[in-house]
């Protein structure tokens, strides 16, 4: 028989093994529940918030991660004193976001550990996804001082579209914090969303902005798919503006550095910024070429149409509509093709068969 307590149970080393086993057990945790994409996951326990990343026991008590960027929602009923969390997780649920910010604020205010950035994040998506522009960049700024990788995945991206006094205020701290930070990635990414809304608001000092931050944003490797996106809409005005040359020395240097989730929205600037350079039949050729590595390499990429088409025009320029109609009818034959990839490609074939139509200059 076993040893026993004087008061006859078990001894006291003996219950605190089991309760320390008990308490590991993945059935006595008490369950949180996560939608990821769509999908429910319940049974798990949130354990931890890093770099983005969720990190959580699951139902089988093995250990896995889930980006932040794909929480559609969180329910937590392993940690006291998270109410004003799940409310306002419910009120996401309910589709307003506002009245969620609201709570993620209460919730922040208590917050203690790994729970207070992983608050802070979800307020930051709420209170972009509520066109609260000033409140978003706010508690970013705060993310973005700390932890640059994690602050490119929660950029604001609900930007305003007129110079309202919430705007100056926000472009006014972006240029402040920017002079005042000691890190080279913390300025790339502040001078991306300065530059962002800049652009959106037509000021024309998006323009002097955009070369030198395509330079920077090489430079320190700040590439993520959101400040691809930024990097992108940087090259797209110095191309309307007449620098292409300047805009293809830099996007081919970020092709290099940049993780594959964002070659194909660079491999497309590259492909713009080629044509926008080109003079010879052979230059406009040599335009379809990035564009189709995105058609090869990411065939099932939103942007493959993109590619088509840019392919199209870049075949059309030199003198080879034939390849460039097979290559609009490829494009308008893409299940995952937007309806408006598929009629800028309709528009351009058009366009073509009308010029194929046209009598010859040359006399006969």
């Amino acid at each position: 028989m076993g040893p026993q307590s004087r008061h006859g149970g078990p001894p006291k080393h003996l219950l605190a093994i089991a309760c320390a086993c008990a308490a590991l057990s993945p059935s006595a945790a008490p369950a949180d529940t996560m939608i990821l994409r769509g999908q429910t996951h319940e049974d798990v326990q949130i354990v931890g918030y890093d770099g983005g990343m969720i990190e959580y026991r699951t139902s089988h008590g093995d250990f896995d991660k889930a980006s932040i960027m794909d929480i559609d929602s969180l329910n937590i009923d392993s940690v006291d004193a998270v109410l004003n969390l799940n409310k306002a997780e419910a009120f996401l649920r309910e589709e307003r976001p506002r009245k969620a910010v609201e709570r993620y604020e209460k919730a922040l205010r208590g917050a203690k550990n790994f729970w207070a950035p992983l608050i802070r994040a979800r307020l930051i998506q709420a209170a972009d996804e509520s066109y609260l522009f000033e409140k978003a960049v706010r508690n970013w700024l705060k993310v973005a001082h700390r932890d640059q990788a994690t602050a490119a995945l929660l950029m604001p991206r609900f930007l305003p579209d007129e110079l309202s006094p919430s705007t100056r205020r926000v472009l006014k701290k972006l240029e402040r914090t920017i002079d005042r930070s000691n890190s080279q990635k913390e300025r790339a990414l502040l001078q991306m969303l300065r530059f962002e809304t800049l652009r959106r608001l037509n000021d024309p000092a998006a323009l002097v902005l955009a070369g030198p931050l395509m330079k920077l944003a090489v430079k320190t490797e700040m590439l993520m798919p959101r400040a691809a996106d930024i990097l992108v809409g940087a090259g797209d005005l110095l191309i309307e503006n007449g620098a292409s040359t300047q805009v293809l020395k830099s996007v081919e240097a970020a092709i290099v550095e940049a993780p594959e989730e964002s070659l194909p929205t660079l491999l497309l600037l590259k492909s713009r910024a080629v044509f926008a350079g080109a003079e010879t039949a052979d230059d406009y050729l040599s335009a379809a070429l990035p564009a189709m590595r995105v058609v090869i390499h990411f065939p099932s990429h939103p942007l493959a149409g993109d590619g088509l088409i840019l392919a199209a025009r870049a075949h059309a320029a030199s003198d080879r509509p034939d390849e460039a109609k097979r290559l609009l009818d490829a494009c308008m034959a893409l299940d995952h093709a937007t309806a408006k990839t598929k009629t800028q490609a309709a528009q351009l074939l058009e366009s073509i068969g009308n010029e194929r139509q046209r009598p010859s200059d040359k006399p006969s």
